[in-house]
């Protein structure tokens, strides 16, 4: 399940923060992506990923942040991945996505 999904506060210049769940059910993805491009309908300016569960590469997941990432670009909102490991920003930078996903050096 996602962590903060779903409970967007009345004060919508407040930043959605999601964490990435530890073990990902059939879906995750979907419902990820899903969260965060509501929290953007409902005039979200800024979306913080928590990363510190997410232990193994899944592809589903990645590819949902990048949607997640281009979503909030073509909206004009911030978008912030925090507590990612090293271990998976070496993958990630491995498959040439960090600078997709707003990863800088």
């Amino acid at each position: 399940m996602l962590q903060g999904a779903m409970t967007l506060p009345e004060n919508s210049f407040s930043a959605y923060h999601v964490e990435v769940a530890r073990d990902f059910e059939t879906g995750y993805s979907r419902t990820l992506r899903a969260s965060v491009v509501e929290a953007l309908e409902c005039g979200r300016r800024a979306v913080v990923i928590d990363c510190s569960g997410w232990e193994h590469l899944d592809f589903g997941v990645l590819s949902a942040l990048i949607q997640c990432a281009s979503a909030c670009r073509a909206r004009g909102a911030s978008f912030e991945i925090v507590n990612l490991s090293h271990a998976m920003r070496s993958s990630i930078q491995a498959l040439r996505l960090d600078g997709r996903l707003g990863l800088g050096a």
